[in-house]
């Protein structure tokens, strides 16, 4: 191999001119927070996705809270969440006093099913929180279904999905509400950053109020300067006008991103295809994933392991990352508060074990493809 290789980072943010351009003038404007900026990022960000409402918030995390809260949950009820996902999706639970229950996921897949839901079911269940793993989206039809049969509310959590789309529909415009990361390696970056999507005028109402500390009014809806009143809890989870004009010019270049790593994916596949010992999630008519990154699992018959794998991409100036090393269950707070132990979950900890993440966004060329699928067929002999 060349050994004056480039290096591909597993995800960097792809910022302009514009933004730049956008930000000085944010900056100049001496209008930082609770701007017009913020509202048409959000705007823009439900348009796309197809929902009535978006409220721009400070982080995915804020998102998953706030739509907790909105949704009535707290002390002694429970909250479904697959063990394989950010801990973020777990606290937001812990956040409102509920307690989150780890429900299995699909091996091929790494995301929550129908059928490991059911397996979680109690007479405390309120909240079935799906998580678009690796922008793969749920069967969320079948999650539907057994929610509306039972009576509970649907978060997505679509960290990962944005773009993503389910049967015609975009992840996020499935559930009762969608919650958005905006981190710099995500389909688009406002460098933090969260969105909460609804269809729900409550819910967008509520959230749009609580993540500004409950209080009932914004600076420009203010009739005299410092009146105004608190009629919710609330907390400090706004989005800077600096963050939402990023948003906007992330937005438009949005499209053509997801068609690089959609397309990334499909190469990728097409080099890998015929190696064996190895598997990943296999494209679907009916569904589209955006690829947050490419998830490659390592079957028992594959003679090298995930770290040490790990160790030739990186030799080869590659880099890669593991979705999730450690499944929630076995995280330390989590083991210690609620009694899992390892064996529990058994598809969560093998996609732990057996699982690397591989760069596919926009800035990875075909060539770096190549030397990816190389890589891959040179340690499977």
């Amino acid at each position: 191999m060349d050994s004056l290789k480039r290096t591909i980072k597993f995800g960097e943010p792809i910022i302009g001119e514009e933004e730049i351009q956008d930000v000085i003038k944010v900056l100049q404007s001496g209008w930082l927070t609770h701007g017009p900026k913020t509202e048409e990022f959000e705007k823009v960000f439900s348009e796309y996705i197809g929902t009535k409402y978006a409220v721009a918030v400070s982080s995915c995390t804020a998102a998953l809270h706030l739509s907790l809260m909105a949704l009535g949950v707290g002390t002694g009820d429970e909250v479904i969440v697959p063990a394989q996902t950010h801990v973020a999706t777990a606290h937001s639970a812990e956040f409102v006093g509920a307690k989150p229950v780890f429900a299995d996921v699909d091996i091929a897949s790494g995301t929550i099913t129908a059928e490991t839901i059911k397996a979680k079911l109690t007479k405390n269940t309120k909240v079935v929180n799906v998580v678009h793993f690796a922008g793969q989206p749920c069967e969320m039809d079948e999650i539907r279904n057994l929610c509306e049969s039972k009576g509970l509310f649907i978060v997505e959590d679509c960290a990962h999905s944005l773009g993503s789309v389910y049967k015609g529909k975009k992840t996020g415009n499935i559930g009762n509400t969608g919650c958005y990361s905006f981190y710099p390696i995500k389909q688009i970056t406002t460098c933090e950053g969260g969105m909460l999507t609804t269809n729900d005028q409550r819910i967008a109402m509520l959230a749009s109020k609580q993540r500004g500390f409950g209080i009932d009014k914004a600076v420009q809806e203010r009739k005299i300067a410092g009146y105004y009143d608190v009629p919710y809890l609330g907390y400090n989870y706004r989005m800077t006008e600096v963050e939402a004009v990023i948003g906007i010019i992330q937005m438009k270049k949005l499209p053509a991103m997801n068609n690089s790593r959609i397309e990334n994916a499909k190469y990728l596949t097409s080099l890998i295809k015929n190696i064996p010992g190895i598997s990943y999630t296999e494209e679907s008519n009916e569904i589209v994933n955006t690829h947050f990154f490419f998830q490659l699992k390592l079957e028992k018959e594959y003679p090298t392991s995930r770290n040490d794998l790990a160790k030739k991409f990186t030799e080869q100036g590659i880099g890669t990352s593991i979705y999730y090393a450690t499944p929630l269950h076995l995280m330390t707070y989590y083991r210690q508060k609620y009694g899992y132990k390892k064996g529990d979950l058994v598809n969560a900890e093998l996609i732990a074990d057996t699982t690397i993440a591989l760069p596919i966004g926009p800035r990875v060329l075909k060539e770096d493809l190549e030397l990816m699928s190389q890589i891959i067929s040179e340690n499977s002999k």
